[in-house]
């Protein structure tokens, strides 16, 4: 076998020529049958060469795969017959895809050994040079500087002098499309020649949006970077460090014929795909960074036990969206063994719980709706007040919106870590531990919100409603066959007879894979450990459970301590450390919002700083952090790019879809008002929670941070970051750290674009966040209906 190497610019390309009907499939049919000779044979003779060769490439080899369509493929080593497969398309596509890569090279950084495709151009720059029109940046941003992601200190290495520094620093999109050799001019006659060059390669890849190949011109520079060329090429295609880029023949020919294997979402890289076809002898936990492929691999390791046991496999998550999206992904990536893999949300299994183990099911109660849940908080507040034990509490000066808060959230974290049987063990603060409190609460104090758990249970049964925690703890209490917490619940006596007998009949899932399972509360955990397969507790088995998280990205103030709830991970804990989703500029950002504060690392008996991740090779635009005077301005702002975004889009693909663009809205009146300007301009909206598919191409998605999360998007606009909303004011007694990784998770959702913004209207002050990102983000003002730099003198 020869070595055969493919971009994975190339599955993208297979992927659009799937849209092409019958000659685009017969042209992928083609390509990879080239693939497969050139693997087998070390030459492809299947194809004809097209006739005047091609040039514009090093070694490149250019074949007719008929119909109009081309295939574009270098020679890497011609003494070992290797081969890397770079681009195909349409005739016109491909032409003008070598036109826009003609004289690129292969660079390697020194610092990672990573690989990028690089313009390197060697001979004078052309005195008529001809620039294509920027169709794709927004209008907002074509007046920036190009060359406005170069650091201060790469400039300095450039060496060059300071009226000249100025000049290349001021050359906007429009002043390059415009005069492209009236600016090479200049730079040749107040520089160099060789000058000259550097920065027509420069140009050419920020003009572009190449910003990792700008990246790595500018390390070639200024001498981090070399030219890698022959057998040398062919190891660092190889390198592990690489995978981003290029894949081999050996890991593509397996792909599914009938998935879309160019969706590189679901491709699994080697460490990962270890992981995923791992044999565990008891339940196992994969940690990882944002963007490290965690939700992929519990994707994969679905597949792989489905084929392996050929019994149901379950997936949990917590949203609705979530659960669309991993339902969709299953699809995507599965055949037959579909049928054997069912995606739910946790609130959805214990519905499933009560309806199967319990003779009355859901019939027998209803959910409570939001009105009686305010009257049920007042109830509440007013209950905790009398309390006789109410004023040895440290309690007594909170207002009552922060007083409310608080006894929402003890009588939840009570309710969502013990069945109604055990709310007794609560009232011990030695045994039972109370993690995020900044007010303590003696053991009077606590006996006061013991008691007002069980009002809240006396209230709910009296109205025979169930709340979120109640359908939890019943669906807990059945599995346990706690007959008391049942009888608390306000039921039916349950006959201890019935319930046995529906068990046998009760094994639905022979393994149960949790993703986002730090957002997981203790009776959540414990309700799904408990759950058998052959009368053996999944906890307890053989691949049974499955549990994906970190730590470092949780919303809910929840929590768990796992051997509390019967599981033990204890040699069978992995961590993903690589990013592959965010582009470097991004992940910089959010992880100094992180790196100061300690979570729990999923389970609460280990606190610890987050995992600093492995960057990704690829770079992009900083994340721009954008001050308005006005909450209107705000808007103005967001729905001004998000028009311009779609319109570059839509004129790239000649088509009505749109970008992947997601808005998230720290309260409900930003995403209304959004919502509503956007609306106002004709451009299609939708919740994230109602859509949450793959197919984000006909509208823009406008969600909370919680709907938000397992996504992700091209573009993510997160307004009005300000004090009060990020953190939230009710959220400082549990500390900011718990607000950060909501903030974390917000900016992660970006690929390639983040857009943050907040407003200095009325008293509002911008997120003491932002100052821990700042250093890595563009600073500008948005005033005048233009960005302008935000510059610190």
């Amino acid at each position: 076998m020869y070595k055969v190497i493919q971009t994975k610019i190339l599955n993208k390309c297979f992927r659009d020529l799937k849209t092409h009907g019958k000659k685009g499939r017969d042209a992928i049919t083609k390509a990879r049958a080239a693939l497969s000779e050139a693997a087998s044979e070390g030459k492809i003779e299947s194809l004809q060469r097209t006739n005047h060769g091609e040039s514009r490439i090093s070694s490149a080899e250019k074949f007719n795969l008929g119909d109009g369509y081309r295939l574009v493929v270098q020679l890497v080593d011609g003494h070992a017959k290797v081969r890397a497969f770079l681009y195909a398309g349409t005739h016109d596509d491909t032409e003008h895809w070598l036109e826009q890569h003609k004289d690129y090279v292969w660079v390697k950084s020194d610092k990672d050994k990573t690989l990028e495709f690089v313009q390197v151009s060697e001979k004078d720059p052309v005195k008529t040079k001809v620039v294509e029109l920027d169709l794709d940046s927004p209008e907002a941003l074509r007046d920036l500087p190009l060359l406005r992601s170069l650091s201060g200190e790469e400039w300095a290495q450039l060496s060059i002098g300071d009226d000249l520094r100025k000049y290349v620093m001021a050359v906007t999109a429009e002043s390059w499309e415009c005069d492209p050799s009236g600016v090479l001019d200049y730079i040749e006659e107040n520089g160099s020649t060789d000058v000259a060059i550097m920065f027509d390669d420069f140009f050419s890849h920020a003009h572009k949006g190449e910003l990792s190949e700008l990246a790595f011109r500018i390390k070639l520079a200024i001498g981090e970077a070399s030219i890698s060329s022959g057998a040398d090429l062919v190891l660092d295609m190889q390198d592990p460090r690489n995978s981003e880029v290029f894949v081999t023949w050996e890991d593509v020919d397996t792909f599914p014929e009938d998935s879309s294997w160019a969706d590189w979402l679901l491709f699994l890289h080697p460490a990962q795909n270890e992981i995923a076809k791992k044999n565990f002898r008891g339940p196992a936990r994969l940690r990882g960074v944002s963007g490290s492929g965690k939700t992929c691999v519990m994707l994969h390791r679905a597949r792989y036990l489905a084929r392996k046991y050929k019994l149901p496999i379950l997936l949990l998550t917590l949203t609705e969206s979530m659960r669309k999206l991993l339902d969709s992904l299953v699809k995507e990536l599965c055949g037959v063994e579909s049928a054997l893999i069912s995606v739910l949300t946790i609130n959805g299994l214990a519905h499933n719980v009560i309806n199967r183990l319990h003779p009355a099911g859901e019939q027998s109660y209803v959910l409570l709706s939001e009105e009686k849940r305010k009257k049920l908080s007042n109830d509440m507040l007013e209950f905790v007040r009398r309390h006789e034990a109410f004023s040895q509490t440290k309690l007594t000066g909170l207002d009552s919106a922060d007083l409310r808060k608080f006894i929402e959230d003890e009588v939840y974290y009570i309710r969502s870590r013990l069945r109604p049987s055990e709310f007794d063990r609560y009232v011990d603060a030695k045994n039972f531990k109370r993690h995020g409190r900044k007010i303590a609460l003696s053991s009077e104090g606590r006996k006061v919100f013991l008691d007002a758990a069980n009002e809240r249970i006396e209230k709910l049964m009296g109205v025979k409603s169930l709340d979120y925690e109640g359908v939890t703890s019943t669906a807990a209490s059945l599995l346990a066959t706690d007959f008391i917490s049942l009888d608390k619940v306000g039921w039916d006596t349950l006959s201890p007879a019935d319930l046995f007998r529906r068990f046998p009949s009760y094994m639905p899932y022979r393994c149960v894979l949790v993703d986002e399972v730090q957002d997981l509360s203790q009776l959540e955990v414990s309700m799904i450990a408990s759950h058998s397969w052959g009368g053996e507790k999944l906890s307890d088995i053989e691949d049974g459970l499955f549990l994906v998280g970190d730590g470092a990205q949780t919303i809910y103030n929840k929590g768990f301590v796992l051997k509390s709830c019967g599981v033990n991970v204890s040699n069978r804990s992995y961590v993903l450390k690589k990013n592959y989703r965010n582009t470097r500029e991004i992940m910089l950002a959010a992880y100094s919002l992180i790196e100061k504060y300690e979570f729990a690392d999923v389970d609460e008996d280990n606190i610890s700083t987050p995992t600093r991740p492995d960057l990704a090779s690829r770079c992009g635009e900083k994340p721009f952090l954008v001050k308005c005077k006005s909450f209107g301005g705000e808007v103005e702002f967001v729905a001004g790019v998000v028009q311009s975004l779609i319109e570059a889009h839509q004129g790239a693909e000649e088509d009505s879809s749109y970008p992947e663009i997601c808005i998230i809205g720290l309260t409900q009146a930003a995403r209304e008002e959004i919502n509503s300007k956007l609306s106002g301009q004709g451009i299609i909206c939708s919740e994230l929670k109602q859509s949450g598919g793959v197919d984000t191409n006909n509208s823009v998605a406008i969600s909370t941070i919680e709907s938000a999360k397992g996504h992700e998007f091209k573009h993510v606009f997160i307004i009005g970051v300000v004090e009060g909303a990020m953190p939230n004011k009710f959220a400082m007694e549990n500390g900011i750290a718990r607000e950060a990784s909501r903030l974390y998770v917000a900016i992660t959702r970006g690929r390639d674009n983040i857009y943050i913004s907040y407003n200095t209207e009325k008293d509002n002050q911008p997120s003491r966040f932002l100052v821990d990102i700042q250093d890595h983000c563009n600073d500008y003002l948005w005033a005048s209906g233009e960005l302008e730099a935000n510059i610190y003198v």
